[in-house]
């Protein structure tokens, strides 16, 4: 696969990964960051040994486990909430899934941007 091919089906998976959550970056220079993310997105979400929702599960669980900023994992959750890969009650129990093994300073923030979300889409 040339660097434009995957470049051009990192854009697919991006959007897929994304919908309308994440806009699309408005250049993609292939030397630079934005190429760079469309190849990991060629390479790393173009894996088919899991599907997409496995690995929307696999990152929100580092994102809750790792302490990163809340809001990439509210974007993870709402991208599978918007794209059918997960119920709000699926959600939770990704959340939950974390508590015993990262802890709960490390999972509250994940919970709570969790809870804001399904509040803000009316999924309650």
């Amino acid at each position: 696969m040339t660097e434009e091919e995957m470049i051009a089906n990192g854009k697919a998976l991006f959007t897929k990964c994304y919908g309308d959550v994440v806009p699309m970056p408005a250049k993609v220079e292939p030397k630079g960051y934005s190429g760079m993310s469309m190849k990991m997105f060629n390479d790393f979400w173009g894996d088919e040994r899991l599907s997409f929702r496995e690995k929307r599960m696999v990152v929100m669980g580092v994102l809750a486990g790792s302490g990163a900023d809340p809001s990439l994992f509210a974007i993870h959750a709402r991208s599978a909430l918007q794209n059918g890969e997960m119920t709000a009650e699926e959600l939770r129990a990704v959340v939950l899934m974390t508590l015993p093994y990262v802890g709960y300073p490390y999972a509250s923030p994940a919970f709570l941007a969790t809870e804001k979300l399904i509040a803000e889409l009316g999924l309650g």
